[in-house]
């Protein structure tokens, strides 16, 4: 799993029918102190995460999936918190 943060949304007026009614979101990879690591991409949404929300992405391959989009880059979660247990802080701020 991979922790990101969501920075944008993805419009499209044409899809590939597997994804016809996912909503496409522009997700940056982060530390556990929120900080930006890479680049930029793009992950379905299947669980109603928005813009500035810290979520986890599930990201495999099912070789015998007939549907390619559900097996790469898909949001699973919407983080509360992150605890670092080294110092017993917490961070990350989502309030939904």
């Amino acid at each position: 799993m991979i922790l990101a943060k969501v920075i944008g949304r993805i419009v499209s007026n044409q899809k590939s029918p597997e994804l016809t009614g996912s909503k496409l979101l522009l997700v940056q990879k982060v530390d556990r102190y929120e900080q930006p690591l890479e680049d930029i991409h793009v992950a379905i949404d299947r669980v109603g995460a928005g813009t500035g929300d810290v979520v986890l992405i599930g990201e495999w391959s099912i070789p015998e999936s007939r549907n390619i989009y559900q097996d790469n880059m898909s949001i699973i979660a919407i983080v509360e918190k992150i605890q670092n247990d080294e110092r017993g802080e917490e961070t990350c701020k989502n309030s939904t």
